[in-house]
């Protein structure tokens, strides 16, 4: 595999991996919203 290859790959793979988190982490900031507006109602 080349060095490009590599570098092609390694950043598909970051940015791959911040999606998936950062989607993580918004759907569970929603559920701690949603319960908190529950408790409150």
């Amino acid at each position: 595999m080349t060095l490009s290859a590599m570098i092609f790959f390694g950043i598909g793979a970051t940015v791959l991996w911040g999606g998936l988190l950062t989607t993580i982490i918004i759907s569970m900031k929603k559920d701690d919203y949603s319960e908190k507006s529950e408790i409150q109602n």
